[in-house]
């Protein structure tokens, strides 16, 4: 059996480059027609190729693509890393492919990954790019790791966010009259197995007149020191109050339950 590689290591630049498009994923087209070719890569049914985790409960995901090989497609697997540098890694998931035959030459593959705090999310750190290799063994023993220069698939694995239902107060509330609006932003902590708030990041203040319709950003606004958004507003007329989180590289996003009010 001989071992084939796509092709060479991508440079930090290369990296960089890569990360600058839209797509997560470069096409193949530098790739030489006698070797395996992965396309379609497919990380938890989601564009963004995002996998959020709780503070204490591990996430099952999925990872697919289309493989093909002159030779046939023996077995597919997924290997996920957090590093640029295999041989620096600090955090690793691996999952097996189950492969459907499409013709003689290609399959579609999936595999079952694991994200868990208890095990390969062993700190807060790890949050963010993680480094996606598909690794292919064809009808002849061949293996080919799709970890080169053109071949650049990534996932973010993501901490989950959350914002609190939102209170208004006083309610009832006379027209013109202040209202208080606020809400607690927490998000996933890896090392202690809980929510924290989530300190310094931006929401927005959302408001919808009476119970139908869009929602339309009223105010921007940071969290403080334990989560908390807060601010005042006039009271005009009969609606629902919310705060949106848009989330970040490394958090997920979230949006809060609204809180109605009553404008006599």
């Amino acid at each position: 059996m001989r071992r084939r590689a796509t092709a060479a290591t991508a440079t930090a630049a290369a990296f960089s480059a890569v990360l600058a498009v839209v797509a997560l994923a470069v096409p193949a087209a530098a790739q030489d027609d006698s070797v395996t070719k992965f396309w379609n890569i497919d990380v938890n049914h989601n564009r963004d190729y995002t996998v959020g985790v709780e503070a204490a409960r591990k996430r099952v995901f999925t990872i697919g693509a289309t493989v093909s090989d002159p030779n046939g497609v023996r077995s597919v697997s997924f290997e996920l890393r957090h590093g640029e540098e295999p041989a620096k890694a600090d955090g690793l998931m691996v999952g097996r492919a189950d492969c459907s035959k499409i013709d003689a030459t290609t399959s579609y593959c999936e595999a079952l990954l694991t994200a868990d705090p208890n095990v390969n999310l062993h700190d807060n750190s790890v949050a963010g790019l993680w480094y996606l290799t598909p690794v292919a063994v064809d009808g002849d023993g061949n293996v080919t790791r799709a970890d080169g220069l053109y071949h650049a698939y990534f996932a973010r694995i993501k901490r989950d966010a959350y914002v609190s239902q939102t209170v208004a107060t006083p309610q009832p509330v006379k027209k013109g009259k202040s209202l208080t609006v606020k809400a607690q932003m927490t998000v996933a902590s890896w090392e202690k197995h809980k929510n924290v708030p989530l300190i310094g990041h931006q929401v927005l203040l959302q408001y919808r007149k009476g119970t139908s319709g869009p929602f339309v950003t009223l105010k921007k606004l940071k969290t403080d020191r334990n989560g908390w958004a807060t601010t005042t507003v006039k009271a005009t007329a009969d609606g629902a109050y919310r705060y949106n989180f848009a989330g970040t590289s490394l958090t997920t996003a979230s949006i809060g339950w609204a809180d109605y009010v009553d404008v006599k």
